[in-house]
């Protein structure tokens, strides 16, 4: 079944990635060939400069741009081998994203909004308990007392919580974090960075973690630097894999 994830030991495998997209300027080459393996279970970082390929690496690992040429295999599955609604599928059981703008529902509570992946759930037994698991969800990123709270009632901070705990609820193979602090303060970020890494170590969950912050970066396994949409350094990190 395509939605379930490989025994294989590589959660996400790039093999001559490359990712050209067409303005009226002529194409743009975002991607040019890279080449990446990410062990299940383990956190890389990934930095480099702004425009250097980091977030749309991101996204073709999600299926959420489609490779121009090369192999993209994200749990074990081939993604150009699934249609838009099978990839749509494959997300909702395999990956939990978290974005610089946390991209929660404005009309929805907290409850709502990190319940929503789990109603869309195809076991009826994780949709029945969408609400209780949310909230158990809520409880452990510290905000038990927002639940009923809607975005616009809560800080910054707090909104990104309620992101990462939506990112966790389902129990993804993988999380992909696109910058995650980045509209944060020194001391929120911090909060929601360890919380990322509590959450990754005690779920087991393999995390990409993309960052302009090289000190961040360091506490992941691994760390993987992109420049011109290519992979220019890699070293490992202070993570416990580092």
């Amino acid at each position: 079944m395509i939605t379930k994830l490989s025994d294989d030991l590589s959660a996400m495998s790039l093999d001559g990635v490359h990712l050209t997209l067409t303005s009226e300027a002529g194409d743009v080459n975002i991607l040019r060939g890279v080449d990446l393996s990410v062990t299940s279970g383990e956190a890389v970082g990934i930095v480099g400069p702004s425009g250097g390929g980091k977030s749309t690496m991101m996204m073709v690992i999600a299926g959420l741009e489609r490779a121009s040429s090369g192999t993209v295999k994200t749990a074990g599955i081939d993604l150009a081998r699934l249609t838009e609604d099978e990839l749509a599928l494959f997300r909702r059981d395999n990956i939990g994203i978290v974005f610089q703008d946390f991209h929660l529902f404005p009309t929805m509570t907290a409850l709502e909004n990190v319940a929503m992946p789990l109603e869309l759930a195809e076991s009826p037994d994780v949709r029945n308990n969408a609400f209780d698991r949310a909230k158990e969800q809520l409880f452990s990123v510290g905000l038990g007392d927002r639940i009923l709270h809607y975005p616009s009632q809560l800080s910054g901070g707090e909104q990104q919580r309620v992101a990462v705990a939506r990112a966790f609820v389902s129990s993804p193979k993988i999380l992909l974090a696109d910058e995650p602090t980045g509209n944060l303060d020194g001391e929120t970020g911090k909060i929601i960075v360890d919380l990322l890494f509590d959450l990754h170590e005690r779920v087991g969950t393999t995390m990409l973690l993309i960052s302009h912050d090289q000190t961040l970066a360091t506490r992941c396994d691994r760390v993987v630097t992109l420049a011109d949409g290519r992979i220019v350094d890699e070293h490992l990190g202070e993570g416990p894999g580092g």
